[in-house]
């Protein structure tokens, strides 16, 4: 087993009381799932005593010292501080896990499982899903025989950097992808949507150290995503137009294709039988994401309806605030 790395969150700037909500739930949750990590919400605005001491989150301050040793120039970095905390923060996560070690997870993002013992590990998608707002199709994408699952390995995949797990530090890995030339020697900040992004960076790299699979990186389902709301329509993939791993698990919910894509609606039972298949399923699933935050009205509700229908992951959402509820009775 690996020793236990630490768990990093980041936030900075302004939050709402309803965003708050969920960023403790995306935390304490993460603390019930994994009761033996250190788990540290990286932030210069929020404060200790926001947070319940029995969930032993530590709240640490950051400075530019977080950065020493890196080959970023001061010019660059001070412009990397001074943009959103939103696009700081695909820079920042890469430079804790460089620095430290361990994992990081976004703050939108639920734990539904423990984190797995698999090193070095990358979040992936079902399929290529967003890849072309980096300008690359499903063919550039990271080959489908690096899933962790058999049977889908003629679909490539295209990486997320919201959920990655157990990196050693001093990652030869995440060294390339800070020391890249794409980033050191741009003007513009890398952005999601801009002619390259640090997922566009990362599945490169990826490609690029296909030698070092399975010890230098690994690949796997670490984050849940649904195909509702914004997400169902996100590309062909995520409308489930061309198959895939996650969508013929999607396709077996009762009466689905009754319902407009997107908008699935369902009793408990089902979405709980739905949340042990996929959790059975991939053995590197930690956590699922939040993607609507607060503006979700059915995330925010204190009770359900035991009997009413409502989303796949409201029920999820729910029941693990019953968990969060139950360990801290217990604690």
């Amino acid at each position: 087993m690996l020793d236990l790395r630490p768990i990093f969150f980041y936030w900075d700037g302004y939050i709402h009381p309803d965003r708050l909500k969920i960023l403790k739930d995306c935390v304490y949750s993460t603390r019930v799932w994994n009761p033996k990590h250190e788990i540290v919400l990286i932030s210069n605005n929020l404060t200790q005593d926001l947070f319940d001491d029995k969930f032993q989150i530590e709240v640490r301050k950051w400075d530019k010292s977080f950065f020493n040793g890196l080959p970023i120039p001061e010019d660059k970095l001070d412009k990397y501080i001074s943009v959103s905390p939103r696009d700081f923060s695909d820079l920042f996560r890469l430079v804790l896990l460089y620095q430290f070690g361990g994992s990081y997870i976004d703050t939108d993002d639920l734990a539904i499982k423990s984190i797995s013992d698999t090193p070095n590990l990358i979040c992936r998608s079902y399929d290529p899903h967003t890849s072309f707002y980096s300008k690359i199709d499903a063919d550039g994408c990271v080959p489908g025989w690096t899933r962790e699952i058999r049977g889908w390995d003629t679909i490539n995949m295209f990486p997320r950097n919201d959920c990655w797990h157990n990196f050693e530090a001093k990652s030869p890995f995440i060294k390339d992808l800070l020391w890249n030339d794409n980033f050191l020697l741009n003007k513009d900040i890398v952005n999601i949507c801009g002619d390259f992004s640090w997922q566009g960076i990362t599945n490169n790299t990826c490609i690029k150290r296909l030698n070092g699979f399975g010890t230098e990186w690994n690949f796997g389902l670490t984050l849940l995503y649904l195909f509702e709301d914004f997400i169902s329509v996100s590309s062909q993939w995520d409308r489930c137009a061309l198959d895939g791993e996650m969508c013929k698990l999607w396709k077996e919910l009762p009466n689905v294709n009754d319902m407009e894509w997107g908008f699935y609606k369902c009793k408990q039972d089902d979405a709980l039988d739905f949340y042990k298949k996929v959790s059975d399923i991939y053995p590197n699933l930690s956590h699922m994401w939040l993607h609507h935050k607060n503006e979700k009205a059915e995330w925010m509700l204190d009770e359900l309806d035991i009997d009413g229908l409502y989303s796949v992951s409201t029920w999820i959402y729910d029941d693990i605030k019953q968990k969060i509820k139950e360990y801290e009775r217990e604690i």
